[in-house]
């Protein structure tokens, strides 16, 4: 029974999918770039054998995928595993960064720079940094001694570069970049030191201001943008209709987004709206 759902709900989710790969595609005034859109959705939890049932699933329609789930992107050899699964199935991806020691990620950097090619496109680090930062009071900023704007705005972007640097060093000699998703302060992120921010699109924000906030950082700063759809809701459906999924998608696309994301929350949660 939970097969023929998830089997249900992966051909929804391709029709949805194929309408705006088919507009992406075959739009004259978007050919040009039409190649360079990744679209795709984020394994955020499961073992190995659970994202190559997702990667299964949606790889005949996709061509992006986020590793997120800890169990796999702390263990090399599942991080393996999954990778080269996603890889032989045609997919370019990116992983949270693996907890390792320098001389572990160093060498394993190169492993994947050497095995995967430019499919392996870089590393997601610090989910919602900005944002988190807003709602949570996370030690970023020192509240009890910011004295201005610009002091909080300073003491976020140094201490949330430092916090990426460590990183940052280890992709010096690799073409790997750092991805984010964020719902707020964009541009602190970008100069922070992300090479692209997904701006998250859910609950009942403004498509158009987050969007607009996202993609002015990103130009403005040359560095890449795209969308991670995630929660509408808080209470059922949770989620949005596939008539507002694409039209969100098309939204960001005909603004230049590069990357369009959907998070393994949502796209559980899709069975659950759609009682599958």
């Amino acid at each position: 029974m939970k097969t023929a759902r998830l089997s249900v709900v992966a051909l929804i989710f391709l029709l949805i999918l194929q309408v705006f790969l088919n507009y992406g595609f075959s739009n004259c005034a978007h050919a040009q770039r039409s190649l360079d859109v990744l679209v795709g959705v984020q394994v955020g939890y499961g073992d190995v054998a659970d994202a190559k049932a997702l990667i299964d699933q949606v790889s005949s329609y996709t061509n992006f995928i986020v590793i997120g789930s800890s169990t796999i992107f702390n263990n090399l050899t599942k991080l393996n595993e999954t990778c080269q699964y996603a890889y032989d199935k045609g997919l370019s991806f990116i992983s949270l960064t693996p907890n390792l020691g320098r001389a572990s990620r160093i060498g394993w950097l190169t492993y994947g720079q050497h095995t995967w090619g430019n499919r392996f496109l870089g590393f997601y680090s610090y989910d919602e940094p900005a944002g988190r930062e807003l709602d949570l009071n996370e030690t970023r900023i020192n509240v009890k001694a910011v004295t201005n704007n610009i002091d909080a705005a300073n003491q976020f972007e140094n201490n949330m570069s430092s916090q990426l640097t460590p990183i940052r060093n280890y992709l010096t000699s690799t073409n790997f970049q750092l991805f984010t998703s964020d719902y707020a302060l964009y541009w602190f992120d970008y100069k922070s030191g992300y090479d692209t921010v997904f701006a998250e699109f859910g609950w009942n924000y403004s498509r158009q201001l987050n969007l607009g906030l996202c993609r002015g950082a990103a130009n403005i700063q040359n560095k890449d943008w795209g969308i991670m759809i995630t929660w509408t809701y808080t209470r059922p459906p949770y989620i949005e209709s596939g008539t507002q999924l694409y039209s969100d998608m098309k939204l960001a696309y005909d603004n230049g987004a590069k990357y369009f994301a959907c998070s393994q929350v949502w796209y559980h949660l899709f069975s659950i709206c759609c009682g599958l």
